[in-house]
């Protein structure tokens, strides 16, 4: 039997999944357990609960897969190393990184007391070679371009590659220092976003704004080269000779972008995120507008489509859903795939994938129509919890009948309550997909501000996302195409909108989920019995949380909804009202 072990380790979202025989049975984010957003480290817990899960021990894993490989593309790394950073900190810091990563194998042993495993096969997987795997493989697309974009990984910050019959031969790469995912961050942090991974509220900002400073960006913060771009790195801190990045525990970056960025946009000391101006407004819309200007250039001038008319993405930046939604409106290419983990954890999941192609020469089955692959908790235990919390605030029924329990619960929907939906395994993955969801009638413009009163607690400009039965989404969006992950940003048709105001954007578009039979069975069901009550197939699903990772299990769940002022919860198929 093979049993791989993959991990993302000493970097944000770091998390572990198991293959058995090749097949995908369980992933789960550290911070999910912890419950410290974006959490750098070894993913020990997230291993523990993966195990506990498939009833293993650590001895009985036979291959361990890390979506890193410090020795990758040291002929960039050390010239790089020895012109800039042989004075100042950095040099430090990339020394013990290198370490950490480099011995990752014996502190893991270390940590789960394994003294002597000899069949224990490690496998350091190239960090976008990683993900790129993580979309090829569940793609089923037999040939495809495969892309990666992030901030950096193993000195890299873009890699393309030409993918065919389970192959990935990366053919192009971008390095260190220059990097999109490094620009988008910086400009979100100029804003004010200063927590690590703030950047989609940069691209929810975006919409209100004119991109007023998109050519100064592009003629100044980019420099033009032939096939791809550079960062002037005069607008930026992050090579210098004492630049810290840290990422232990939960990252914290310092500032990324240089003094001169004032030159073009004004001092930024006056930008206030409780009452955002119409500069920084229009910031957002001009860094939003050279990303999707910066990746359409980059499809356009290195991508052979000549090889394949389908392309698969992933990396930090396949989460801008925006610039996904108009490169799929463009009908650029054939097929067009991004995994439901496209960013750093998902690299856990790309490297088991490339461990067992290594290792057995053949593609994994990759168990591609379903992100819930957490945890789940039983009925009894679920009772437990209730029970031993139960107070004078909630009443709580159990229901053996689904149907009555989904026709009750789009009732409560229909009459604006606020429904905490928690349900079966865990999505994994940045995004709620209608497991761990918090879900709302999308038919008041109000609701928005309710939710946000209510529980969410965050900024009014970002939208919140609409899940839609599958077979109606040509009837209410643009597009037909399926979109179970949240992937893509799409138009809605402009008569639907001031039906669905709450989760209509500025500019008439959503980041829709489509669910089906397949994908998701209890939300379908439900947004079965909410279409046949009010007309609309379609429902607000927004993460179950309050400033705090997704909720893992029961507990976290009823805590959330006695910390908050959320109306119900469905916990599987126990209905809990507030009194």
């Amino acid at each position: 039997m093979s049993i791989i072990l993959g991990i993302n380790a000493n970097h944000a979202d770091s998390s572990a999944c198991i293959l058995v025989d090749g097949k995908l049975e369980v992933a789960i984010e550290e911070e999910r357990i912890n419950r410290k957003k974006h959490w750098a480290g070894s993913p020990n817990e997230s291993i523990n609960k993966c195990l506990e899960i498939l009833n293993l021990k650590f001895e009985d894993i036979t291959d361990i897969a890390i979506n890193t490989r410090p020795n990758s593309n040291l002929i960039k790394k050390i010239p790089f190393f020895l012109r800039n950073y042989i004075l100042g900190k950095k040099k430090y810091e990339i020394i013990n990184r290198y370490k950490s990563r480099t011995f990752l194998n014996k502190s893991l042993l270390k940590d789960f007391q394994i003294t002597k495993n000899k069949k224990l096969k490690f496998h350091k997987i190239e960090h976008h070679l990683a993900h790129i795997a993580s979309a090829y493989f569940p793609s089923e697309y037999k040939k495809a371009i495969g892309l990666s974009i992030d901030g950096f990984g193993d000195f890299c910050s873009l890699a393309i590659s030409e993918c065919e019959n389970s192959k990935i031969k990366i053919v192009k790469k971008i390095y260190f220092p220059h990097s999109l995912g490094v620009f988008y961050e910086s400009m979100t942090q100029f804003l004010g976003f200063k927590n690590y991974g703030d950047e989609y509220k940069m691209m929810g900002l975006s919409s209100y704004g004119n991109p007023k400073y998109t050519d100064e960006i592009l003629n100044k913060i980019f420099l033009k080269k032939k096939d791809f771009f550079e960062l002037n790195l005069k607008y930026f801190n992050h090579h210098k000779k004492d630049y810290q990045y840290k990422f232990l525990g939960v990252p914290k970056q310092n500032t990324l972008y240089s003094e001169k960025f004032k030159e073009i946009f004004g001092d930024n000391k006056s930008f206030n995120l409780d009452s955002i101006s119409q500069n920084q407004k229009d910031i957002a819309a001009s860094s939003q507008k050279v990303f999707e200007i910066i990746l359409n250039q980059i499809l356009k001038n290195n991508v052979n489509v000549n090889f394949s008319n389908n392309l698969v993405y992933a990396g930090g930046c396949a989460l801008n859903s925006l610039a996904n939604g108009k490169i799929l409106e463009s009908k650029k290419f054939d097929n067009f795939f991004i995994p439901y983990a496209p960013g750093d954890a998902g690299g856990a999941i790309g490297a088991s994938f490339c461990a067992f192609k290594s290792k057995f020469k053949k593609k994994p089955l990759t168990n591609i129509k379903s992100p819930f692959i957490g945890p789940k908790y039983s009925a009894d235990y679920i009772e437990k919890v209730i029970s031993e919390n139960k107070t004078e605030s909630f009443t709580y029924e159990k229901f053996d009948n689904n149907k009555e329990l989904y026709i009750i619960t789009s009732n409560l929907l229909a009459e604006k309550k606020i429904i905490g939906w928690f349900q079966d395994r865990m999505e994994f993955g940045a995004r709620a997909l209608g497991n761990r969801s918090i879900l709302a009638d999308p038919r008041e413009p109000e609701m928005k501000d309710i939710l946000n009163e209510k529980i969410k607690k965050r900024e009014s400009f970002r939208p919140f996302a609409p899940v839609i039965l599958d077979y109606e989404k040509k009837n209410w969006f643009k597009l037909e195409n399926n979109n179970p992950y949240m992937s893509f940003v799409e138009t809605i048709i402009p008569e639907k909108r001031v039906k669905i105001a709450a989760v209509s954007h500025i500019d008439g578009t959503g980041r829709v989920q489509t669910v089906s039979k397949d994908t998701n069975l209890n939300l379908f069901l439900l947004l079965e019995s909410f279409f046949a009550k009010t007309g609309v197939p379609i429902l607000i699903n927004t993460s179950f949380n309050e400033n705090e990772p997704i909720v893992l299990n029961p507990q976290q769940a009823l805590d959330c909804f006695l910390r908050t002022k959320m109306d119900c919860l469905v916990l599987n198929n126990y209905l809990i009202k507030r009194k």
